[in-house]
């Protein structure tokens, strides 16, 4: 017999039964006389809390093992948010606070006193009075002179000042101050300051325009020094001078500092103009209180005793 007939046969013999086997189901689930499938199951219920949206486990995790997902991860988009701080709610609204201004703490000089420490914040105010009775001069009364100053700006400051002599009015003082910034990892600092000083009678005028530094040294000690022109006019005379007072502070604690005041003023034909002030301050909450005692000379007049008084309250300091 033929190779291909066998193969046909034997193909039929296969084929034929499981056909017939087909039919029969087809006809059996027909008229409803079959076996239906079983139903499914149905799936687990739900035992997670309300609120939450199920996500299914598509690689469920071994036996033994916890999820890498925490329970407490809720559906709002923040899951895994420990994993990036960056993410995190309030995160850049905390990067983008601006830092507190470091500048170091130096106390003030009192007689050639600053409109506010260098690097004051915005929105500081400061009220004094400078007394410096007349010691060893003729009986013209007690100077004395209240000023204003107030922060408008972070590091710049304005001050009106008014000097009188007893009860008389002498002069009209207006001044600005600013901030440059600070050097030595924040130890120094330098800024500048111009005075106009205009007298309430006649036409006599003064202007200072100023560099200030102020260094710190250790912990304990301290160093203020003002540099810079003055310009002059009296009557018809114009005069220029130099200006340089450097002032040394040692803080005893935290309440009291000493300090050692002197300020220079050098004119033509090397004539100078100059005060040496031995002082003390001491700090209460927001008053402060300096005395100081020592001795100056005016040209052309000889050296005489010299002693001040300053009273200082501040207003929404930030302490320095």
């Amino acid at each position: 017999m033929p190779k291909c007939v066998c193969r046909w046969r034997w193909l039929m013999a296969s084929l034929v039964p499981g056909l017939a086997h087909v039919l029969a189901l087809c006809a059996l689930s027909s008229t409803g006389q079959g076996q239906h499938l079983p139903p499914l199951s149905a799936p687990p219920p739900d035992t997670r809390p309300a609120g939450r949206v199920p996500v299914p486990d598509v690689f469920p995790a071994p036996a033994g093992t916890q999820d890498s997902v925490p329970n407490d991860a809720v559906a709002d988009g923040r899951e895994g948010v420990e994993n990036f701080p960056d993410l995190a709610a309030g995160t850049y609204q905390e990067q983008e606070k601006p830092k507190p201004r470091q500048v170091p703490l130096i106390p003030e000089p009192m007689l050639f006193d600053l409109m506010r420490p260098l690097g004051a914040e915005r929105g500081e105010l400061e009220v004094n009075t400078l007394v410096r009775p007349s010691i060893g001069r003729p009986a013209t009364g007690v100077a004395w002179a209240p000023e204003v100053e107030w922060a408008f700006a972070p590091g710049h400051t304005v001050e009106v000042e008014i000097p009188f002599q007893g009860g008389h009015l002498e002069a009209f003082k207006f001044g600005l101050q600013g901030t440059f910034g600070t050097f030595r990892r924040q130890r120094s600092i330098h800024g500048w300051q111009a005075l106009l000083e205009r007298a309430r009678s006649g036409k006599d005028l003064q202007l200072d325009v100023l560099h200030l530094a102020g260094h710190r040294f250790g912990q304990h000690w301290s160093l203020f020094t003002m540099q810079g022109v003055r310009f002059e006019r009296q009557e018809a005379q114009r005069n220029i001078r130099g200006v340089f007072n450097p002032t040394v502070f040692r803080e005893v604690s935290e309440r009291l500092v000493l300090g050692l005041e002197t300020n220079l003023a050098v004119g033509a034909r090397r004539r100078t103009d100059w005060t040496v002030l031995p002082q003390a301050q001491f700090q209460w909450r927001q008053y402060s209180f300096q005395v100081g005692l020592g001795a100056d000379r005016s040209m052309p007049n000889r050296v005489r005793p010299a002693m001040a008084l300053r009273l200082v309250r501040t207003i929404g300091s930030s302490g320095h």
